[in-house]
């Protein structure tokens, strides 16, 4: 599995309009789906991404973008913390093919954790910041998105950039 998210405390409206700010772009396509149909939604004719695609909906004041292209991965988290713009925020992703997982943290404005673990990069390891000091591996990385209360929507909006 390589699942992939990043959320903000956010309404969708304006957690939207953020990204397209932070894209540089606005969105191409607007669909609205349930989460079964959104991967398949989210292909070309020829079977390829159509862009960037986002599954996105709102849980409890959050905004949730679960990342179907993982065109966010290896976003530096100085840039997340901007694009946070003082709005909690978490990115999240891991991959159990090849041992890759990637937890940001902003708080209040502060990066409070940046955990990233790569076996095929091991120089660019780190595990800074004082959040979820349990969290030292890919896996505990998974576990986190696997209890994630807030992901897993009935229904949501395909984004398509």
């Amino acid at each position: 599995m390589n699942p992939s998210y990043f959320r903000i405390k956010l309404n969708m409206e304006d957690a939207v309009r953020r990204l397209e700010r932070f894209n540089g772009t606005a969105y191409k396509e607007k669909i609205p789906a349930e989460p079964y149909r959104a991967a398949s939604l989210s292909l070309g004719k020829d079977g390829q991404w159509k862009g960037l695609c986002l599954y996105v909906y709102e849980n409890k004041g959050w905004t949730v973008f679960e990342d179907l292209s993982g065109g966010y991965c290896f976003t530096e988290a100085k840039d997340w913390k901007e694009f946070a713009a003082g709005s909690d925020f978490v990115f999240a992703a891991y991959n159990d093919a090849i041992f890759y997982a990637e937890l940001i943290v902003v708080e209040n404005g502060i990066i409070t954790k940046n955990f990233m673990e790569n076996d095929d990069i091991p120089e660019e390891n780190r595990n800074e910041g004082d959040a979820f000091p349990d969290i030292t591996d890919w896996m505990g990385v998974a576990d986190f998105m696997d209890d994630d209360p807030l992901v897993g929507p009935e229904t949501g909006t395909l984004y398509i950039y």
